[in-house]
């Protein structure tokens, strides 16, 4: 005659113990996962805002010198030396009310800075966005890039600082959306350019 092992479940106080410790493994972990996806987050879109910023300064070297750069900027200035805004490259290619002005060519511009920049969301329409704001010498002073994904990136020339800024803080300027274009920055107080591109534009207080 055989015998028949006794098999041995988990008792409820064992049950218990094991979903206790999960829970605990989990409280420790979530937040920390959490965090770890937001950190990953904010360093894409400060190099997506790197690479943009670079691209943008590429295509204003290579324009810069140019017959039909030089004479739009002569046509933008007024009796004081300052410069009224015009577009250097542009989704559309088109000028609007607030630029009247553009270099010729902007929008085959505005495809190679977005191959240049190789920024994801750019491509295709993925749903990115971004404005460049160089000044009458062609030198980029700020960048903003909107990445769709809950998230400003935020390039300022004078500092050298890139910063993730929560989409919910700011607000991205619609009216310059994928444009790069040239505007005077003579009257930003020296020192002081971060802060005037925050509060000034993007609505940042602290």
């Amino acid at each position: 005659m055989v015998n028949k092992q006794k098999q041995k479940g988990f008792t409820l106080v064992e049950l218990i113990v094991v979903l206790v410790i999960l829970g605990v493994l989990a409280a420790l972990l979530v937040p920390a996962l959490t965090g770890y996806i937001e950190k990953s987050r904010k360093n894409v879109v400060i190099a997506d805002t790197r690479a943009i910023t670079q691209a943008a300064q590429t295509e204003l070297s290579m324009v810069y010198a140019t017959d039909a750069f030089q004479n739009v900027k002569q046509a933008s200035m007024g009796s004081d030396g300052s410069v009224s805004a015009f577009i250097v490259a542009s989704k559309d290619g088109k000028t609007t009310t607030t630029f009247t002005k553009a270099v010729d060519g902007a929008k085959d511009r505005y495809k190679d800075m977005v191959s240049l920049s190789e920024v994801a969301s750019l491509q295709d329409g993925k749903g990115g966005r971004f404005f460049v704001w160089a000044d009458h010498s062609g030198v980029v002073q700020f960048t903003v890039y909107d990445s769709g994904k809950g998230y400003l990136g935020v390039y300022c020339a004078e500092d050298g600082s890139i910063e993730a800024i929560e989409q919910s803080k700011a607000t991205f300027v619609d009216a310059w959306s994928n444009t790069l274009f040239v505007l005077n920055t003579g009257d930003i107080p020296k020192g002081h350019a971060r802060e005037y591109i925050y509060t000034g534009y993007l609505g940042i207080t602290s």
